[in-house]
Order: structure tokens, then sequence, then C-alpha cells
């Protein structure tokens, strides 16, 4: 009796423990590459790098970097423009994170993120979702 007691205590908690890991079954690689794939067909993209990271008890952490085609600051910002509720649509569902967002010149000379556009959150994706909400 009490080996099935000790067998139903392991069960429930590992069960508690996989519903506190975020989405069953997508792993970092999994979230990293939707993010890329949401920016990465739009004009003036010349390539994407995307991470994403989970740590157990700590949190979440990603970065999308999106380097230009151009140097020119309006296309760059028409791109941003275009970036930014894309990735946020694209992680509709997904967990909440802290996601850094830059598009960057050919040159790398000049970078361009959400602040360009008038954001001032936190820089989490949920801080996203509201600001998008409310510019509309």
């Amino acid at each position: 009796m009490r080996k099935l007691k000790v067998v139903l205590l392991m069960g429930i908690l590992s069960a508690l423990l996989g519903a506190c890991m975020g989405n069953k079954g997508t792993s970092d690689a999994d979230y990293a590459g939707k993010y890329k794939a949401a920016v990465a067909s739009l004009a003036h993209v010349d390539s994407v790098e995307s991470s994403y990271k989970t740590d157990a008890g700590m949190g979440r952490t990603a970065s999308l970097y999106i380097r230009a085609d151009t140097s020119d600051k309006a296309e760059m910002m028409g791109l941003l423009e275009e970036a930014f509720p894309a990735v946020v649509k694209a992680a509709e569902g997904d967990p909440n994170v802290s996601l850094d967002i830059q598009v960057t010149a050919a040159d790398g000379a000049t970078a361009v993120s959400p602040t360009h556009l008038g954001y001032s959150g936190t820089g989490t994706l949920n801080s996203y979702r509201d600001f998008l909400k409310k510019k509309g």
C-alpha cells in the first residue's frame, strides 16, 4: 500500500511540474523558429537571427535580430512597423517572454527597435500585446 501511495504521489508531482513548464510539446527551438518565420519573408529582410531560452524557475528570454537589406532609416522603420506586430501575432497563445526585437541597418551603423515606434514598456510579449492593442 505504501508503494502505491509513493507512486501516486510521484505521478501527481510529475503532472504538476509538467503543467508549470509552459506549452506542452513546444521546445525553445520551435518558438525561435516561429518568430523567425514570422518576419523572414517581409520586404527588406536580409537575414534573421532568433533565439529563445527557458530557464526553469527564472523565466524565458528571447531575441529577434533582423538585418535589413538597406540602411535607409525610413525603410528600416517600415520593416519594423511590419515585423513588430507580425511577431506578436505569431506568438499568440505562447507563454510570456522577455523579447528583444531589433532591426539593424545593412551597414550595421544604426538600429531601430519598438521604442522607435513609441513603445515604452517592459519588453515582454504581454507588454507588446498591450501596446499594440492600444495603438489599434
